[in-house]
Order: C-alpha cells, then sequence, then structure tokens
C-alpha cells in the first residue's frame, strides 16, 4: 500500500474573515500539510457562496479547496487542527487518487475500443492531437462523404429534380432515353 495519496481538501471560512486572515489560515495549513510530510498541488479559493443551510448563523461562507498529497496520518491531524479553528465552520477530506486511477484505466478502455471498432470498420485510426497544455483530444481522420439521397416512397412518383453532384436519379437509371439536362 503506498503511502503518499492524493486528497482533495474543501474547508469553508466563516463570511466574517478578511482577505488577510483567509490567506494566514490557507498559509498556515500550507505550512502544516508541508511539515507532516505532504505536499498542497492546488489551491483554489472560490470565494464567497452561499451555505445550503445556515450553519453557526451563518448563511454564507468562503470556499477554500485544495489538492493534497502526503500520508494519511497528515489527514488524521490535518482534520483535528480543522475542528479546533473556530473560523473554520466545515471541512471535508476526500481520497481522490483511487477516483483518478479509475478514471484513467475507463477512458484507457474507451479507447480501445473506440480503435477496435474503427479498425473493425475498415476506418482511419483516431489521431491525438497534443495541445500546449498536454492534454490529448481524440480527433477522428474521416473522409469526405457524399450525403446519401432521401429515399422515396415506391407508391407516389416523385418529380425528379437535377442535383447538383452530377448522379442521376432513379427514374434516369430506369428510362436512360429521358434525361433532365438540356444537351
Amino acid at each position: 500500500m503506498p503511502s503518499e495519496r492524493q486528497y482533495e481538501l474543501v474547508y469553508i471560512v466563516a463570511p466574517t474573515a478578511t482577505d488577510a486572515e483567509v490567506e494566514s489560515l490557507q498559509q498556515e495549513f500550507d505550512e502544516l500539510i508541508e511539515k507532516l510530510g505532504g505536499g498542497v498541488e492546488e489551491t483554489d479559493v472560490w470565494g464567497r457562496r452561499k451555505l445550503a443551510y445556515e450553519i453557526g448563523h451563518f448563511n454564507e461562507g468562503i470556499y477554500i479547496v485544495q489538492l493534497v498529497n502526503g500520508p494519511a496520518e497528515m489527514v488524521s491531524e490535518l482534520g483535528r487542527r480543522l475542528r479546533v479553528r473556530d473560523q473554520v465552520l466545515r471541512y471535508m477530506t476526500v481520497r481522490v487518487d483511487e477516483d483518478l486511477r479509475k478514471s484513467r484505466r475507463a477512458t484507457e478502455r474507451r479507447k480501445a475500443t473506440v480503435a477496435r471498432r474503427r479498425e473493425a470498420r475498415g476506418l482511419p485510426p483516431v489521431v491525438e492531437v497534443k495541445d500546449e497544455s498536454e492534454s490529448a483530444a481524440p480527433v477522428p481522420e474521416v473522409p469526405a462523404s457524399e450525403p446519401a439521397p432521401e429515399p422515396t416512397p415506391a407508391t407516389e412518383a416523385a418529380p425528379v429534380e437535377p442535383s447538383d453532384d452530377g448522379v442521376g436519379s432513379e427514374e434516369s437509371e430506369k428510362d436512360p432515353e429521358v434525361s433532365n439536362e438540356e444537351e
């Protein structure tokens, strides 16, 4: 079992806290995480949002989301410290490395299925284009094809209109003497 795992830490700070207090609280938790053998990969301050229900006579809170790497002992100590802070209304820590691994595996299976189906149909393989952010977006190589003609009911005789692609209609194939084009 790996000792280093990835967690998503979300905590809600009371709306009475100033920006400086929120920043110092965030820095305090960053330092604590590093001291406990972890690291903060990403921090996202969502800002002031309305709460789903009232917490401690507050209807709003300042949301902070952090992506954290570290051992399980770090998470338990972090939870203890978050509980004793009066400014923190609620917090939640979720392990996300397992979810990320499952989603990567599902994506790989989907890509393999698409490639297998395209190969069975005789289509060219999907070409992946990587942009500056290193995210792969599959782009299928699709040859240009003409739209299929609309079928006409066999009971009614529809008037024949000349087509732009130069292909004759069914009636012109049946009776070679009748032509819609002027010579």
